[in-house]
């Protein structure tokens, strides 16, 4: 095609027809225009089609951190479950008057227990530093940014500040209450399992009927079933409903995707 064009352009040049030539010229360009144009369009077409797959991939790996956020929540709302019955019957027993037994003091050993509770920020934060506008619909981009600041900025320092108020107690209130921290078989029958929460931890109190007049101890029971819905139980319900919500778009994002990418 090329030798045909120069051969054509010297005969036109050897014939001395000029506006000939002229016209020929306008053609050329016109047509190295045209080219130009058309592999712009085809780089902007695979340009635009790898963006799309890296898309896809990021919001795939958005639903499956989430997931696991949800099976980690799940995990952890069921040891708090057991903290929370903990608390209650704690308080029951006292207010009843009921008189101590060996069970209680599995009780008392579990409402000092904490889990902690993060979610899988790794595809975010490669998200981040990639490029946030990757994720083109901006609502569904807004959506897992308040996800993961809800995160960073209020699950984790609720949870921590009913982390401090179990530190507080353990060194200002269980500590002249209680035979110990934690007495019994945490490490045996963790280890047996594999299972942390199999662990049967028992804090024993140094004079029960005592205890149950106790105002300061009494004070911290009562505080913690409400302290314990603030900071924990309303943060799960929260963390949640988000990943749920979250997935639910997501899977819809991937499905419009999918379906551009094969038409």
């Amino acid at each position: 095609m090329i030798k045909f064009f120069r051969n054509l352009k010297k005969s036109i040049l050897n014939n001395g027809k000029t506006s000939n030539y002229l016209k020929y010229a306008i053609g050329e360009i016109f047509l190295v225009v045209i080219g130009i144009l058309i592999a712009l369009q085809v780089n902007n077409w695979n340009e635009q089609r790898k963006q799309k797959n890296e898309e896809i991939q990021f919001l795939k790996g958005f639903k499956r951190t989430l997931n696991e956020d949800l099976e980690n929540e799940n995990r952890t709302r069921k040891q708090y479950e057991l903290t929370r019955k903990s608390i209650n019957i704690l308080l029951t027993s006292i207010e009843q008057d009921v008189p101590y037994n060996d069970s209680l003091s599995n009780h008392f050993g579990r409402i000092t227990q904490t889990w902690m509770l993060s979610t899988n920020n790794e595809v975010f934060e490669t998200l981040k530093s990639y490029n946030l506008n990757l994720v083109s619909n901006e609502k569904l981009q807004y959506e897992i940014v308040g996800y993961y600041s809800y995160s960073d900025n209020y699950l984790k320092s609720d949870i921590q500040a009913y982390f401090s108020i179990i530190e507080d107690a353990s060194k200002n209130i269980f500590n002249t209450r209680f035979n110990a921290l934690w007495n019994g078989s945490y490490t045996e029958k963790s280890e047996k399992s594999g299972n942390i929460s199999d662990s049967n931890l028992h804090m024993i109190p140094n004079d029960y009927d005592e205890l149950k007049h106790d105002k300061k101890f009494l004070y911290f029971l009562r505080s913690l079933k409400n302290q314990y819905y603030w900071f924990i139980d309303r943060n799960l319900e929260k963390i949640d409903k988000r990943a749920n919500a979250l997935i639910k778009d997501i899977d819809t994002e991937l499905n419009k995707l999918e379906n551009q990418k094969h038409n």
